[in-house]
Order: structure tokens, then sequence, then C-alpha cells
């Protein structure tokens, strides 16, 4: 049990430093001899836990989308649906600035998803699945026109979520990631509420909190 206790302990360390590798290297950049060193274990261990770069990318992709969806069991039950949908991207920003693998695999399935096609979209589908039941149960209570394409509105909010991210990281390095998030908001949620709802989108932009 002790020795099966270490290896997964190394496991979950090479992984941690391949998100590290990856979000600050990029998948063609970034070497195994890198994650090695991040690490700080030996060769040999590395290639007992993962075969080749691609698996050790896949499962850091794998990882990052197991995590970020975890972040739809932390709103509390009863929370209005637009505002979950604004919690829930304040987490996973959370998320994306202190976890490493959440990092890389951001980085991963936004700049090469074409070398992971399963891996790499399953959470673009994950999460239009997500945002189309919440904004489903938005409509139900009166925030969002019952009428509107709910699938394409979730779509959009999640490519607008994705383009967030990827500028500031593109332009900071995810410094300024909260202002960009609460700047999307802004713009976004007009589009989502209904006319006579719109009178609380200062306070869903005041669910994110201001970059450090």
């Amino acid at each position: 049990m002790a020795k099966q206790a270490r290896s997964l302990i190394t496991r979950e360390t090479i992984l941690r430093a391949a998100g590290s590798v990856f979000a600050e290297l990029s998948y063609s950049a970034a070497t195994l001899g890198d994650v090695v060193t991040e690490a700080g274990v030996t060769q040999g261990s590395l290639y007992f836990h993962f075969d080749s770069k691609h698996q050790l990318a896949s499962e850091v992709i794998q990882r990052q989308h197991e995590t970020a969806l975890a972040a739809v069991s932390s709103v509390a039950p009863g929370t209005r649906a637009v505002e979950s949908l604004v919690r829930l991207s304040v987490t996973i920003a959370e998320q994306i600035l202190t976890d490493p693998i959440v990092r890389g695999g951001m980085r991963l399935s936004t700049e090469t998803p074409e070398l992971f096609p399963g891996v790499a979209r399953r959470p673009y589908q994950d999460w239009i699945t997500t945002g189309t039941a919440l904004l489903t149960e938005a409509a139900a209570q009166g925030d969002v026109a019952a009428d509107r394409d709910l699938v394409a509105l979730a779509r959009f909010v999640m490519s607008a979520y994705t383009g967030s991210q990827v500028v500031s990281h593109a332009l900071t390095g995810w410094a300024d990631l909260y202002d960009r998030l609460g700047e999307m908001w802004e713009f976004v949620l007009p589009t989502l509420l209904v006319e006579d709802r719109r009178g609380d989108i200062p306070s869903l932009v005041a669910l994110v909190p201001a970059s450090d």
C-alpha cells in the first residue's frame, strides 16, 4: 500500500509539472526532459507512468476538464441559474490562476486541439451541454426568453469565455483574467437577459473579483 501511495504521488507530481511546462512552453516546444526537470523525478519514473509526451498531454487535458467540470457541483443548490453561470466562470478562472494542470490543459486544448481530437473536443461539448441546461433553467426562471436557441446561446457564452482567457493569456499571462472576465459579462449579460431583468447586470458583474 505504501508503494502504491508513493506511485500515485509521483504520478500527480509529474502531471502538475507537465501542466506547468505545457502552460509555459506549449506542446510543440516542451520536451519530456523539461517535465522531468520540473517534477524532480527520474526519466524512468516518468516513463513508468506515461509512454509519450502525447499521452502525458492527453492526461493533462482530461484532468483539467474533470477539475473544471467539478466546479458545477460547487454552486449552492437553489442559486439562480444566471448567477450560477457567472459564479462557474469565476471558479474556473480561479482554477486557471492556481492550478498548473488546469493552465496546461487550457493551453493544450485551445492551441493544439487537432493533436488531441477526442480529448480536446469533449470539454467544449460538455460545457455546451452544461450551459444549455443552465440557460434552460434561466428561461424557466424568467431571466432568458424561452424562444431563444439555447444551445446556440450556450455555445456563444462558452466561446466568449474561451476567447477571453486566451487573449488574457496572450497579453498578460492571465494576470488580468478577472478583469477580462468581468468585461466579458458586461457585454454578454445584455444579450442573455430579457429586458426587465437587465437591471441585475451590475450586481451579477460584481460577482467577478478584480484582478490583483
